[in-house]
Order: structure tokens, then sequence, then C-alpha cells
């Protein structure tokens, strides 16, 4: 479904780009500031950006590079501490803090794969044209992650509860 105007298609997908990015990325402010850019030149945009193939796969691929390219200078002049804490702020929504906390664990990659495969509801062409990957790479990120997550979950309360 394409939205007819930049306000409906902003109002539909802000939270969901918004809660994959902070998941992609572990950083509340700069994926505040990367999907708002996102959102900006999607807007400067929008006459053609409304007829695009996908233009949520656009926005997110938009706001993954503009985190990247943020993350790169801020990297060179503040590292993070090895024991940056895994906070979960209010606007992740409905995601679990125990699962949030595992997702944030896993590699980067797979993070950014699980994000837009199911947070953001990309199919696996838009999720690897976002990334910049190949689209058999998407599944074996995904699985990979997936095993990652039911391991870390084996044992709690959510396995008692899927009983």
């Amino acid at each position: 479904m394409v939205e007819s105007s930049f306000g409906e298609f902003y109002a539909l997908r802000k939270d969901p780009v918004y809660r994959a990015v902070l998941l992609a990325t572990r950083r509340p402010t700069d994926a505040e500031d990367a999907v708002a850019d996102a959102f900006v030149r999607a807007c400067e945009r929008w006459d053609v950006l409304r007829n695009h193939p996908d233009p949520n796969a656009w926005v997110m691929r938009t706001a993954m590079n503009r985190f990247i390219s943020g993350w790169r200078r801020w990297r060179r002049e503040q590292p993070d501490p090895p024991d940056l804490p895994m906070l979960v702020p209010d606007q992740a929504g409905s995601l679990d803090p125990y699962l949030l906390r595992l997702l944030w664990r896993l590699p980067r990659r797979q993070r950014e794969v699980i994000a837009l495969r199911i947070l953001a509801d990309l199919d696996r062409r838009a999720t690897a044209t976002a990334l910049g990957i190949a689209a058999g790479t998407v599944g074996v990120h995904l699985a990979r992650g997936l095993a990652t997550l039911r391991q870390g979950l084996a044992g709690t309360a959510y396995e008692e509860a899927a009983r």
C-alpha cells in the first residue's frame, strides 16, 4: 500500500522505523536523529519517493546510512566504553526489556536483519536492499540471530509460557 500523502506515510511508519533503527543501533538518541533525518529527506523527495517500489525500505536504508555515517564520526571522537549499559528507553514501545537486551547482544548484522525483517516487516529483498547485502545473506543472519535468541530464552519464563 502506498500512502497518498507524506503525513500519512510518516504517521504509519515513524514508530516501526524508529524501533527497528533503535534495535539495530542500541543508541536511542542517535537512532532518533537518524530516523528524523531520514524522514526529512523523504519529505523533501516525496513527489518521487511516493512512486518508489518500497518507500519504507528507502527510509529505513537512509536512516541506517545516516546512523552509520554518524557512528564513524562518533567512534573517532568518543568510543563507547566496553561496559556501555543497555538501558531500555520508553520509546522502545512494546519490546520486552529482557528480549531487547538479548537482541542488543547479537552481532550488529543479525540485529539489523531482525530489526528490518521482524520489526519493520520488510521482506527479504527489501531488507537486503536496505542493508546493501545479498538476499541469501539476510536468511543466514536471520536464522543465526533467531537461534541465538532461542538459546538465550531457553529455561526462562518465555520458554515456560510457550509450553
